[in-house]
């Protein structure tokens, strides 16, 4: 059970958001708002109301970061972004909660009792659940003005990698404990973070998956910044690549390390234009896994099989995860446009879910999956286009960084769920980076100056 302090630490957020806005730029206060919530508040904590939807560590964030924004940064919210496709997906990702509710207001069976049917009141609960959802994405898309702004992120991500890493040190030699000592209990199995005869971090983030993901991103943003040129708090950004490599290896999980040395090699080794071709491939691909699933054309037999000969306990692993995703992807087939809705309405009696494709498919149905994976697929569709425009190394190797980044983010969600509030805001930043440019950039428009103004919107 949490103690009296997780409870308080909720309630005090929107007070340090304050002092962040009073202090910082509003983008920056932003972005610690946000990502400091999901990295330091507790997990499995949250505050209850009628109608509305739980207030937990990213929604409490993300409303947060939303009021710092129009009452002390003064900054109008009521715009979107100029993009048709980014308008289209907002707008639409607000209706189809409704249509979710009204195409479940009869019981379901899950293959061993009934749930009740979805009352007409979740409308409200549902449209509210996804409008505090897209807060963090809103909120980037419009803040992120220029390539300063995009810079400016990126070295923040850095720094919360930084200053995360000696808490994930911590675990790593004690075993995960201070979410225990500080919020009162532990969020997750304890046996899921043992690995190669020591311990994966948690932290707060309520699972060892979701801090090695964290780290890859943090280790590829650094890459970024470093084939772009760009120092972070006056040091060289090759510094932080090396420490930053070290932390992604201490938290000894295998897809993690998949993700950040595909995605440092990625920028490393290939081009900038080279890299978003990549990248836009594979968020592709990404994007249309549910339909290539649906016939048959993901080689699963074959991906088994093939781990198998490598490390046979992962193969089995991976065998479980597409039997049960086989199984709630056909449940999900009986309402494939808007879903089976919440109180675990969607899920198969028996059937273990991780990859949030699955859990927003079989949940909410093909048009808010189009939704939810769309928009990060229209940030990297967005930059390869912007790159054609540009001509300088910094503008190229920013926006490719941003590319790789959101790519690999979109490839997490295929085997967990791990598109959480500071992933939003991310993607948020890309699509305020490249929808639209409001000329092309020149091939003399280095960044020499401290506000230099590229990327910039009309």
């Amino acid at each position: 059970m949490p103690n009296i302090f997780a409870q308080l630490s909720l309630l005090i957020w929107p007070l340090i958001a304050f002092l962040l806005f009073k202090r910082l730029s509003p983008l920056v206060a932003t972005f610690w708002t946000i990502v400091g919530g999901y990295l330091f508040l507790p997990v499995k904590v949250s505050f209850e109301l009628p109608l509305v939807p739980s207030l937990n560590k990213e929604s409490i964030s993300a409303i947060s970061a939303l009021m710092g924004c129009v009452l002390v940064g003064k900054i109008r919210i009521n715009q979107l972004p100029q993009s048709t496709w980014a308008k289209i997906l907002l707008v639409a990702g607000l209706l189809f909660p409704i249509a979710t509710v009204l195409t479940n207001r009869e019981p379901a069976f899950n293959g061993e009792f009934y749930i009740p049917a979805m009352p007409f009141k979740e409308v409200i609960t549902l449209t509210l659940n996804r409008y505090i959802l897209l807060i963090p994405l809103l909120l980037g898309a419009l803040l992120v003005r220029n390539l300063n702004d995009g810079i400016t992120v990126l070295r923040h991500v850095v720094l919360a990698g930084v200053i995360y890493s000696p808490f994930i040190i911590i675990e790593v030699v004690l075993s995960p404990q201070l979410h225990t000592w500080i919020y009162g209990f532990f969020p997750h199995s304890f046996a899921q973070q043992i690995r190669f005869g020591g311990y994966r971090p948690v932290v707060f983030m309520g699972h060892g998956l979701l801090v090695a993901n964290f780290a890859a991103i943090v280790l590829v943003a650094a890459v970024g910044l470093w084939k772009a040129k760009q120092r972070v708090l006056y040091f060289p950004s090759i510094f932080f690549v090396f420490y930053l490599a070290l932390i992604l290896v201490v938290c000894k999980t295998v897809g993690a390390w998949i993700l950040g040395i595909l995605g440092a090699a990625i920028l490393i080794f290939t081009s900038s234009k080279m890299a978003v071709r990549i990248v836009s491939a594979m968020a592709l691909f990404i994007f249309l896994y549910p339909i290539m699933s649906i016939f048959g054309f993901v080689p699963r037999e074959w991906l088994v099989e093939t781990v198998s000969g490598i490390w046979p306990d992962r193969a089995l692993s991976l065998a479980f995860r597409f039997h049960h995703e086989q199984m709630m992807l056909e449940h999900s087939l009986e309402k494939f446009m808007f879903g089976w809705g919440g109180w675990n309405r969607n899920r198969v009696f028996g059937s273990v879910t991780d990859g949030y494709w699955i859990i927003v498919l079989s949940k909410y149905g093909l048009a808010s999956y189009a939704v939810l994976l769309g928009l990060p697929l229209l940030a990297v569709l967005s930059g390869a286009r912007v790159l054609k425009k540009v001509n300088n190394r910094v503008g190229q190797r920013v926006a490719a960084a941003y590319c790789v980044i959101i790519c690999l983010m979109m490839v997490d969600q295929i085997p967990n769920a791990s598109q959480d509030s500071w992933v939003l805001f991310i993607y948020g930043c890309a699509i305020g980076l490249f929808v639209p440019l409001k000329t092309a950039i020149k091939k003399d428009s280095v960044v020499k100056s401290k506000k230099p103004q590229v990327f910039e919107r009309a």
